[in-house]
């Protein structure tokens, strides 16, 4: 029976499990008005935001609104204008434009309002555009201002998985505080005030991915078994997945490995019969583990090669619990398999 590494289990993830690494942009405050302003604009105020209006791309209309905030800086419309563009640039798909977008709008809304409202859409960009240092240490003064900022919480869990992945353990310490902090959100129900429904059931139905990351996380970090309580939790939120079970079975493996080393090391005695219950169990629980992720991944090209790896480890297994005989390992492979669509 073959022990796998962390990272040979981890980097199927790239394909499998980690899917959502550019969380799709839900507007903070449902969709923005710019208007045209109220009656306490003077008219030069309101030639500036039309001029905003008309600017046709977000670099245009932020020169535009630069030119507003340089000539009134305490124009009534401001708030407005400062939103709706945080709110634009937020849409922008290119990462490096999006980045370069919200480092201008930094020179141009100084405020401190004006700053936490483009520092998540500059954290996110910075991440998409592999720059995680940036990213990181841009968070850490916004998230003390604002702890619950849930978009931004399981981005930078995201990220922080996604460079655990490429053996860069720099921001695991970080990421796993985030992630739990926002799976403690989801779970308490804390809807924020400012996000609305859809978005709300959005990032409600990434808690089984965000529960994936963290077991990643806690792996990169040497935890065995809070990754283990962590990959469980995502089995029973999304039972289908069958990543889940192949990095569970993958954990369960090599606990099994060391508990049955440390019995074989033991006297003849109550103890080693103790341990020797304790390495059955084991087993079995990775028998389940093994026959769940088999099932599941049938017809899953991406998973075909360890899927063929991990029926010759389950076939060892099996045997060893029914006196070298296959009879019912299909049986309960098929037990787990998912009902047909």
């Amino acid at each position: 029976m073959k022990l796998r590494s962390f990272t040979s289990r981890v980097a199927l993830a790239g394909a499998v499990a980690i899917v959502f690494l550019v969380v799709p942009t839900a507007p903070a405050q449902g969709e923005r008005e710019q208007g045209r302003g109220g009656p306490d604009l003077s008219p030069d105020e309101q030639n500036l935001v039309k001029a905003i209006m008309l600017a046709t791309s977000p670099a245009a209309k932020l020169k535009a609104a630069a030119t507003l905030v340089e000539k009134h800086p305490k124009t009534s419309i401001r708030p407005r204008v400062a939103a709706n563009l945080s709110d634009q640039i937020a849409d922008v798909k290119d990462a490096a434009q999006k980045l370069a977008l919200a480092l201008d709008y930094q020179k141009v809304f100084k405020e401190q309002s004006e700053q936490d409202l483009i520092a998540p859409i500059l954290i996110e960009a910075y991440a998409s555009a592999g720059q995680p240092d940036q990213a990181f240490s841009t968070a850490a003064p916004f998230l003390a201002r604002q702890p619950e900022s849930l978009r931004l919480l399981v981005q930078l869990e995201i990220a922080g998985t996604d460079q655990a992945r490429k053996k860069n353990n720099k921001f695991v310490d970080s990421s796993i505080q985030y992630g739990s902090k926002a799976i403690e959100l989801l779970e308490a129900n804390k809807k924020p005030a400012e996000m609305n429904d859809a978005a709300w059931t959005y990032y409600k139905g990434l808690l089984p991915n965000l529960y994936n990351s963290l077991g990643i996380l806690k792996l990169a970090k040497g935890n065995l078994a809070d990754a283990k309580a962590s990959f469980i939790r995502a089995t029973e939120l999304a039972p289908a997945d069958p990543f889940n079970y192949l990095m569970l079975a993958g954990i369960l493996n090599d606990e099994y490995k060391s508990e049955a080393k440390q019995y074989q090391n033991l006297p003849a005695g109550p103890a080693k019969d103790a341990a020797r219950n304790k390495v059955m169990t084991l087993m079995d629980a990775t028998i389940d583990a093994y026959a769940h992720m088999i099932a599941l991944s049938e017809g899953n090209a991406i998973l075909q090669q360890v899927r063929q790896e991990y029926l010759q480890d389950l076939e060892s297994f099996y045997k060893y619990r029914h006196n070298n005989s296959t009879a019912g390992m299909q049986q309960l492979i098929d037990k787990y398999k998912a009902p047909p669509k």
